[in-house]
C-alpha cells in the first residue's frame, strides 16, 4: 500500500482500503488528509463524506455526496467508477434510494465488475432493496458479454 502523505488521490485510496479493513480511525485520518490536500478531486470529497459518517455527521456527508453527484451531472463527467464510489458512500450513510439510483447510473454508464459487486460488503445494506437483484443481473449480463467478447470465455 502506498505510504505517500502528500498526494490526495493516494491518501483517499489508502483510506478506502482501510475502510474495507474496518480500520475506522486510520481511514478517517486518511480521508481528512486527502481533503486537506486537494478539494478538486471528486474521490476526495467522497472520502470526506465517509469521514463525516464515521463521526456520526451523516447529514453533512450526504450533503457533500449530493454536491459531488450534482457536479458530475452538471459537467457531464463520464467516470462510472466514481459514481460507484458515490453509491457505496450513499449506502454507508443510509440513503438507500440515492445509492440505488447512482449504482444504476454507474452500471448503465459502463462500470459493471459483477464479481466485485456480488461480494462488496459496502453494498450489503442495499441487497434487500427490490431493485437490487435486477441491477445485479444487468451488471452480470454486461460483465459476461464483455468477458466473452474480449477473452473468449
Amino acid at each position: 500500500m502506498p505510504t505517500s502523505n502528500d498526494n490526495a488521490f493516494v491518501a483517499f485510496y489508502r483510506g478506502f482500503g482501510e475502510y474495507y479493513e474496518k480500520k475506522w480511525d486510520q481511514a478517517g485520518a486518511d480521508f481528512e488528509r486527502a481533503y486537506a490536500l486537494d478539494l478538486s478531486i471528486l474521490q476526495v470529497k467522497i472520502g470526506k463524506a465517509l469521514s463525516d459518517g464515521l463521526k456520526r455527521r451523516n447529514a453533512q456527508g450526504l450533503g457533500l455526496l449530493r454536491e459531488v453527484e450534482n457536479k458530475i451531472e452538471d459537467r457531464g463527467v463520464g467516470d462510472p467508477e466514481a459514481l460507484y464510489k458515490i453509491a457505496q458512500a450513499y449506502a454507508l450513510l443510509g440513503d438507500k434510494p440515492s445509492a440505488m439510483r447512482v449504482l444504476r447510473h454507474s452500471i448503465e454508464r459502463g462500470f459493471f465488475p459483477y464479481p466485485h459487486f456480488s461480494t462488496d460488503p459496502l453494498l450489503d445494506s442495499l441487497r434487500a432493496q427490490a431493485e437490487f437483484p435486477q441491477l445485479m443481473e444487468n451488471a452480470r449480463q454486461r460483465y459476461e458479454a464483455f468477458r466473452s467478447r474480449f477473452f473468449g470465455n
